[in-house]
């Protein structure tokens, strides 16, 4: 109906990218609440997740990034104003998809865009020997949340190395397509964090091509922000970024830039 459709085109979408390993749960309660500020949410999985280990060996950065493109699309047939929210890899993802595809905003939670000095050399000589290697724990600093994301993922006790290698090797074209990323983003970086080092928080906030752009650092976290102690404040600066890029509003931000 054309009523429905008006509203539809009216509204405000959010596409939300968990990371390696991860799945939608990862980002639900974030999801939920912006869902209940009036927001369209889209919490997506990228493919190879959701099953088990073994069904992510063959899946990689071009399978990813095919995904959240397509999600991107349909969620902007729906919504005059869409936003890309990534944790980790979901974080790379949103920014690889952003330097070629317009966007109204842009959050990364601990994306990786440089890693560790010999890791992608690391990673291949590993595969020599075995697919995988074991998740030893959860980079959660809350112990409560860490053992309840250990109930509740099975099936990630395996980290593959084919698709880490993926991800890796891509990273520095990543980098090169940093300066075509114009929309206004918000780089949220874990100080603590043992997964993806707060130095590439850092280079993305450096090298990225928004006139507008925030940094902020965590200090109780890990690297699974949005589950850890300071989750209430990750969700918060979310909300506040988005509704600041919303016509109506336009208040000031609270944040502290680094």
């Amino acid at each position: 109906m054309p009523e429905q459709i008006a509203a539809d085109q009216g509204s405000v979408g959010v596409l939300l990218v968990h990371g390696l390993n991860g799945g939608r749960d990862d980002m639900l309660e974030l999801s939920e609440h912006l869902a209940q500020q009036g927001l369209i949410t889209e919490n997506i999985l990228l493919p190879g997740h959701g099953t088990h280990v073994w069904d992510m060996l063959p899946i990689g950065w071009a399978e990813w990034a095919a995904a959240v493109r397509a999600e991107l699309q349909a969620l902007k047939a729906r919504c005059t104003r869409v936003f890309l929210v990534g944790h980790s890899l979901g974080g790379a993802l949103c920014l690889h998809v952003a330097a070629s595809e317009p966007v109204t905003g842009i959050v990364t939670m601990c994306a990786p865009i440089e890693m560790f000095p010999g890791m992608l050399n690391a990673v291949r000589l590993v595969r020599h020997f075995t697919p995988w290697l074991p998740t030893l724990r959860e980079d959660i600093h809350d112990p409560v949340a860490r053992r309840l994301r250990q109930r509740t993922r099975e099936v990630y006790r395996r980290t593959p190395m084919a698709p880490v290698e993926s991800m890796l090797q891509y990273l520095p074209l990543l980098r090169a397509e940093l300066p075509q990323v114009t929309a206004p983003i918000l780089i949220m970086v874990a100080r603590q964090d043992h997964v993806v080092p707060a130095r590439d928080g850092r280079t993305i906030y450096r090298l990225v091509g928004s006139q507008e752009k925030y940094l902020v650092t965590f200090h109780r976290s890990y690297h699974v922000i949005m589950k850890d102690h300071e989750r209430d404040e990750v969700f918060a600066r979310t909300l506040i970024f988005i509704q600041k890029h919303l016509p109506a509003t336009g208040h000031p931000l609270p944040y502290h830039t680094i």
